[in-house]
């Protein structure tokens, strides 16, 4: 087991520097000056020099790494150029919303996706699971910023049933719950089709094994069947689908966040790709993969108290 959880996190340790790098350098290939770009087109040269020096562009690209990656180390992610505030304790700030909406959502589309997917596969053949995979499939086709603005158009605009923007930043805990509601539904939903249908691969694959035919000859109940030795043998994979959802939770989340006007990793990180703020992107690049990566690694964990063949990789 000890060795299992060392290549683990050999493997989470590579995977960041990996984003991370690939990151830095794609910022940097933008195009024009940031200096003049956060200045603006009246700033003097003298400002100019004095602000890459500051933000050490004036360095070359490599010794810019170099230097970034010796303080991302310490937990120096360097400060926001538009605010002046340390990088990392924005993007911390902006976290909590962040995986407020992302854990929401994800709940709602674990509730909605893996009974569907369940029944799906139970079903198998029949006009139900015909049903459940063409609304899956609808809900993977329609993009989660127009679902966004379908429900905004519906639910708030016309029901008024939920707030159509904003967070209740300050306000209480039932009136922030109420604001986040519909933007977890959005996202849950969306999520959901993509969990319906892989759940319902990893359910049919073990129903078509041999041991399942067995148990159905020796006349094992059905519902014996599917859930004590279909759904636990394919706990595995849908726990990876999980996994892999949660990522694209974040993913969306921050399309979602745009689409209600919520506070959140997201529009931070995108305000900073406009004003070209290098060092709050990369910091908050880096907290979003070190949580995408620190949940699949926890994954990775219990796939190996599930299955211990997978320590050895069997």
């Amino acid at each position: 087991m000890a060795g299992y959880l060392g290549r683990t996190f050999v493997q989470l340790i590579a995977t960041l520097v990996g984003i991370v790098t690939v990151v830095f350098f794609l910022m940097r290939a933008i195009p024009g000056d940031p200096a003049l770009y956060m200045l603006g087109d009246f700033a003097t040269e003298t400002a100019i020099v004095a602000l890459r020096e500051r933000l050490g562009l004036d360095l070359p690209v490599y010794q810019q790494y170099l230097l970034f990656m010796e303080r991302a180390v310490t937990g120096d992610l360097g400060r926001s150029v538009v605010t002046g505030q340390p990088a990392l304790t924005e993007i911390i700030s902006a976290l909590p919303w962040s995986l407020s909406l992302a854990v929401g959502g994800l709940s709602v589309a674990i509730l909605v996706g893996v009974p569907l997917g369940i029944l799906s596969a139970i079903k198998h053949g029949t006009w139900i699971d015909t049903a459940i995979m063409l609304v899956a499939l609808i809900g993977i086709s329609f993009p989660v910023f127009w679902v966004g603005l379908v429900a905004i158009l519906f639910l708030s605009y016309h029901g008024g049933i939920f707030p159509a923007l904003g967070a209740a930043v300050g306000g209480g805990f039932w009136t922030q719950i109420h604001h986040l509601i519909l933007p977890a539904l959005v996202l849950g939903l969306s999520v959901a089709a993509y969990i319906a249908r892989l759940t319902r691969s990893a359910m049919l694959e073990v129903l078509g094994q041999d041991y399942v035919r067995v148990a159905r000859a020796m006349g094992v109940p059905e519902s014996r069947i599917n859930f004590r030795f279909a759904l636990r043998n394919a706990f595995i994979p849908i726990l990876a689908v999980i996994g892999v959802t949660f990522a694209w939770a974040l993913g969306n989340a921050i399309l979602v966040e745009v689409v209600f006007s919520r506070p959140g990793l997201g529009s931070t990180i995108l305000k900073a790709i406009l004003a070209r703020d290098y060092q709050l992107v990369q910091a908050g690049v880096l907290v979003l993969a070190t949580g995408v990566v620190l949940i699949n690694a926890t994954l990775n964990v219990l796939y190996g108290v599930i299955d211990p063949r997978m320590r050895t990789g069997e």
